[in-house]
C-alpha cells in the first residue's frame, strides 16, 4: 500500500470511530446559570463545559460514586471537559466559585436508565 493510501485508510478509520463515539454532554455556564440536561443515562460521560459568561465559572458534581471531585474551572469564552462514570441516582451540580451557587448556579441531575 502506498503511503498516501495508508494515510487515507487510517483517516477513514479514525473518522468512523469518531462517528460512533458517545457525544459529550453540552453544559453552558453563564452568570448565574447552568444550562444542561436534567436527566442522563448511566455510564461513562464527558461533560463539555462552555463558559459563555464574562466571569470564570466552575463545574462541580457530587452524587453516587462521585465524592470530592476536583472542580473544573473554565475561564470566560473558553471550553473545558469533565469525565465521570455516572451511576443511577441524583447528583448535585453547582459552581463552587464565590457566591455563584447562591445566585442560581446549582441544579439537580437525575441519572436513570432509559
Amino acid at each position: 500500500m502506498k503511503p498516501a493510501s495508508r494515510t487515507a485508510a487510517v483517516l477513514c478509520l479514525a473518522l468512523a470511530l469518531f462517528a460512533f463515539a458517545a457525544p459529550g454532554v453540552e453544559v453552558r455556564l453563564t452568570e448565574y446559570a447552568i444550562d444542561m440536561p436534567h436527566t442522563l443515562p448511566p455510564g461513562p460521560t464527558t461533560f463539555v463545559l462552555r463558559n459563555q459568561g464574562h466571569k470564570s465559572h466552575s463545574f462541580q458534581l457530587e452524587g453516587p460514586g462521585i465524592q470530592g471531585m476536583t472542580p473544573v474551572i473554565v475561564k470566560p469564552n473558553k471550553t473545558g471537559t469533565a469525565e465521570v462514570t455516572l451511576q443511577p441516582g441524583e447528583y448535585k451540580v453547582w459552581c463552587p466559585i464565590g457566591s455563584h451557587s447562591a445566585k442560581g448556579m446549582t441544579m439537580t441531575l437525575t441519572v436513570k436508565a432509559k
